[in-house]
């Protein structure tokens, strides 16, 4: 799948889910005026102590999904979780593949602090996306840009190390951090700053070193991993 182009794919997921699902198209009327009806998706959340509790998740915009969450158990209860109540959650959603045909993805939130808030006054506390797990896990974060109707968002890749240190790497700094990041693995370190291994491309890269870590195939043999 094509990850970018000025929208992310965290905010495609989020407009074909509210979009596409059968169970969710249309509106309701409440006397007589069009209500939008509220969108409910297979998820679920992680507390603090690790426990995974399954029921829906009711998805918001890009940004709001990084500053709150609502959930409703199995037993109807709803509640909204802020990035201090819960270590993440998830939830699928309905995508279309490359060939334009529907799919479903798991979309994945961690609770984590970033460098600055996805919206003007918002809490640096934030749900970041997680794309990618392994011996790098990769996280992308979104922000809005109120002075550019046209491109709204912007994204910034941050990547997490085996000791769990949280770092971000933004396009200026691309290209110095992966040669270092990825220098084990030659068949990759060489290629950097070429076509299809740019900035934009960050998410399949990390996703093809951790394959590489697992294996440890030949370091100058290049293999695309499989997206899970």
């Amino acid at each position: 799948m094509t990850m970018r182009n000025f929208l992310s794919l965290g905010l495609l997921v989020f407009l074909t889910s509210a979009f596409t699902n059968p169970e969710q198209r249309g509106s309701e009327e409440v006397d007589g005026i069009a209500v939008k009806k509220e969108v409910k998706v297979p998820g679920f959340i992680l507390e603090k102590n690790g426990k995974k509790i399954e029921g829906k998740i009711v998805p918001g915009s890009i940004t709001d999904n990084e500053l709150k969450i609502t959930f409703i158990s199995r037993s109807g209860q709803k509640k909204t979780y802020k990035p201090k109540d819960i270590k993440g959650y998830g939830y699928e959603a309905e995508i279309e593949d490359d060939l334009g045909l529907g799919d479903t993805e798991w979309v994945f939130y961690e609770s984590t602090k970033a460098d600055y808030p996805p919206k003007p006054f918002a809490s640096k506390d934030v749900f970041m996306q997680r794309e990618s797990e392994g011996a790098v896990s990769l996280y992308c974060y979104y922000i809005e840009v109120r002075n550019n109707p046209k491109q709204p968002f912007r994204y910034v890749y941050y990547l997490k190390d085996q000791n769990g240190k949280l770092s971000k790497i933004e396009k200026d700094d691309f290209k110095k951090v992966s040669k270092t990041l990825f220098k084990d693995y030659t068949a990759m370190s060489n290629r950097i700053g070429r076509k299809d291994f740019l900035y934009k491309n960050l998410d399949r890269m990390v996703r093809d070193y951790n394959y590489w870590v697992a294996n440890q195939h030949d370091a100058g043999e290049y293999r695309v991993a499989m997206k899970q």
